[in-house]
């Protein structure tokens, strides 16, 4: 018997929320872009990739203090990081940069989760049979199960 695991690219239905997910914040002050991003990890990699830095700010941020070479992130009820932006930026070149950033993270979240599938099926005493990257870019592993 073997079981057959499809890890398939999260970025195609990231774009349409990330278009939805544009709301008005703080008396039309700023601009909050929402993302699924929740790993901050993951994140800090999305970010290099791109040749920006992470920093985090210990006490709450004052959103007055936004510099033209820096964007923000919060986190939201749900967990996940949005994109804090002074309605004064161009939201259109950060809607490119952010879907770019969340591209990067997904590559990264994917890897994440084929390395944990990876080290728990060996731990389980399956065998990897057969491992596929299709054209999608998901991967696929086949396991025969040891009995």
């Amino acid at each position: 018997m073997s079981l057959e695991i499809v890890l398939i690219p999260l970025a195609f239905a990231l774009t349409k929320e990330i278009v939805e997910g544009i709301s008005e914040f703080r008396e039309n002050q700023y601009t909050i872009i929402e993302t699924r991003m929740k790993d901050e990890n993951l994140l800090k990699q999305a970010l290099e990739e791109w040749d920006c830095s992470f920093r985090q700010v210990e006490e709450p941020l004052d959103l007055k203090i936004i510099y033209d070479n820096e964007v923000t992130f919060i986190i939201g009820e749900q967990g996940c990081y949005s994109l804090v932006l002074p309605n004064s930026a161009d939201k259109g070149e950060y809607m490119e940069w952010i879907s770019n950033v969340e591209e990067s993270y997904t590559h990264y979240l994917q890897q994440s989760v084929y390395q944990n599938l990876i080290y728990k099926a060996k731990q389980q005493g399956l065998i990897l049979e057969k491992e596929e990257v299709l054209e999608d870019n998901s991967i696929q592993v086949t396991y025969i199960l040891n009995q």
